[in-house]
């Protein structure tokens, strides 16, 4: 499954508009209003505020099975995907090619400012936190790769709509 989304302009209006499911990228340079509604899943959201470029993913699993085959947290920078092996609906994925198509375009992980929105813990009953474990590994790959984290609204019990500008790097969260 491979949601991975390049916007063009609406002719007709000032942002293009597109909403992102559970394991959709969008990875744009045009002016887009990226919107979606979170609950255990996250979002992580890249800008270049000089370029003016913007991801976001809305991805629901971590595979660790993937993270510790690779070694992965245990000091490795190797973390790497190809693109036809690539599932967004895991975090590591989506974070990890967000940052290699800024670094293909010649922006570097200290030009790059990263948030991290969702991560809810909706069901109080269940002992597994998948949304923590969502957060820690987002946390834990844009620490790993020297990306900085601006924003992190993230956890408690409450799902969450977000709106990402993707030209002016605004987010609007809306907690329900």
């Amino acid at each position: 499954m491979n949601n991975l989304v390049r916007t063009t302009t609406d002719p007709h209006s000032t942002y293009f508009k597109q909403f992102l499911t559970i394991g959709g990228l969008v990875f744009t340079d045009k002016p887009t209003q990226i919107w979606t509604v979170l609950g255990p899943c996250v979002s992580v959201i890249l800008h270049s505020p000089g370029k003016k470029i913007s991801a976001m993913c809305h991805a629901q699993l971590v595979e660790k099975e993937f993270l510790s085959k690779h070694h992965f947290g245990s000091g490795s920078n190797q973390y790497t995907t190809t693109t036809k092996n690539i599932d967004f609906r895991y975090v590591a994925y989506s974070v990890n090619y967000m940052i290699q198509q800024f670094l293909m375009m010649g922006i570097t992980t200290n030009e790059i400012h990263a948030s991290i929105y969702g991560g809810a813990h909706l069901i109080s009953g269940l002992t597994y936190n998948i949304g923590f474990e969502n957060i820690s590994i987002a946390c834990e790959m844009l620490q790993n790769r020297g990306v900085r984290i601006i924003v992190k609204d993230v956890g408690g019990e409450k799902s969450r709509v977000i709106r990402h500008y993707s030209d002016t790097g605004v987010t609007h969260v809306k907690v329900f």
